[in-house]
């Protein structure tokens, strides 16, 4: 047997193994209204939520079992959720507060004050000690108390936004119909170059290791390696198959639900930690027809929820391999002193190179810039106002750090 097919033949067996391994199991105990759909919707320190129907539901046990909640507000449908300040917030698709806050798992619910209306909240996105919730038409929104919220569109000329992420002090945000914006830490937005114009309906945008993506409707996906100001096109791995449908990350591990057949059905799920070996966990779905809806990660487990006839609609449940070779990501630079009064130390182990910093306020305005050298800098702070702030290096790499001014 020559080399080349032998390699074949043992990638062939891998790649089968891998996807023979990947069992996910039916966990609907206590769920209802399947038929109308289901949805995973986020998780808090205690509880996993998800939604049947229009109802909304909790569990404490993984999934094992279910008990149905209030609904924020009574037949306006909770799109999604995230745990943020010690409270549980639920974006809604509502002609009134579209921002809920629950302080007791879903017994009750209260509306957040300066919340957006009339609109459809897509999504939160958490970075640099703020949450911030994305909609279909009244742009962005931020907290960073979790008392109180307010929009952040300055500059933002498209706010039908349909995804978030961040790459070092950039922020970025995938809109319907005006491509990528770009910002540091929601100062003021600008529309990033490179995309087509038939290209600027987004569908899902991410990072993964130095690198930005941003996938259009329609297929077409494109790079950056300048922290989202210039883009690309991008030729895909194989794993993404005829397009992108959802992409998903969660600390370390990325997911990614990509199309293989026409018609717009999802047959795969991959998962990555780095971008070179992919993970095929599509396992006993059926790939022929699978229609996930919302992958989710929480305590070991990637849940999606599954609403095709066959193999049966709701929440499945899937336990995360631990084998895989996993990238650093997330790291944090050493901040020091915290709490300071004075000179702030910001120092980066082996940097390979000189790094930018910038300190953000509370408002998310920034306070002070300067250049690392040899991956360290001292920053003089003593003419700042007491309080909080965000310390950010530009390096995607590189977690943003909250320090405390005395």
């Amino acid at each position: 047997m020559n080399i080349s097919l032998r390699s074949a033949l043992v990638s062939s067996l891998l790649i089968s193994a891998l996807f023979a391994g990947a069992q996910w199991s039916q966990v609907n105990s206590g769920l209802a209204n399947l038929s109308q759909g289901a949805a995973t919707h986020g998780a808090s320190p205690t509880h996993l939520f998800a939604r049947g129907g229009g109802n909304l539901f909790r569990s404490n046990n993984n999934g094992d079992s279910w008990t149905e909640v209030a609904n924020p507000e009574f037949l306006n449908p909770s799109e999604c959720g995230y745990y943020f300040a010690d409270r549980y917030f639920a974006g809604l698709n509502s002609a009134q507060a579209c921002i809920h806050y629950t302080d007791d798992e879903g017994d009750t619910w209260s509306s957040a004050d300066g919340a957006p209306t009339a609109t459809v909240v897509r999504g939160f996105f958490e970075y640099g000690g703020a949450l911030y919730a994305y909609t279909s038409n009244a742009g962005i929104y931020r907290t960073i108390d979790g008392e109180s919220w307010s929009a952040v569109n300055n500059g933002l000329t498209n706010l039908n936004v349909i995804g978030m992420c961040a790459a070092g002090p950039s922020f970025l945000a995938a809109t319907v119909g005006g491509g990528v914006f770009r910002t540091i830490f929601a100062d003021t937005w600008t529309q990033a170059t490179g995309i087509a114009g038939g290209d600027l309906n987004g569908e899902n945008i991410w990072y993964l290791g130095g690198a930005q993506y941003y996938t259009a409707q329609g297929g077409a996906i494109y790079r950056s390696t300048s922290l989202g100001e210039t883009w690309t096109a991008w030729t895909a791995p194989p794993q993404f198959g005829l397009g992108v449908v959802e992409v998903k990350r969660f600390d370390t591990r990325l997911y990614v639900e990509s199309r293989h057949f026409a018609g717009g059905m999802r047959d795969s799920v991959y998962m990555t930690t780095n971008g070179t070996v992919w993970e095929n966990i599509t396992g006993n779905l059926n790939a022929a027809d699978l229609n996930g809806s919302g992958l989710l990660e929480n305590n070991g487990y990637a849940f999606i929820a599954y609403n095709a006839l066959s193999p049966g609609q709701g929440i499945y449940r899937y336990s995360i391999s631990t084998g895989m070779e996993e990238q650093a990501m997330g790291s944090e630079p050493n901040v020091y002193p915290n709490p300071t009064e004075a000179v702030l130390t910001i120092m980066v182990p082996r940097a390979s190179s000189s790094l930018n910093y910038t300190v953000i306020d509370a408002a998310g305005r920034t306070a002070m810039s300067g250049r690392m050298i040899a991956g360290t800098a001292q920053v003089d702070i003593s003419a700042l106002a007491p309080g909080s702030y965000i310390v950010l290096c530009d390096d995607p790499a590189l977690v943003p750090v909250r320090v405390v001014k005395r």
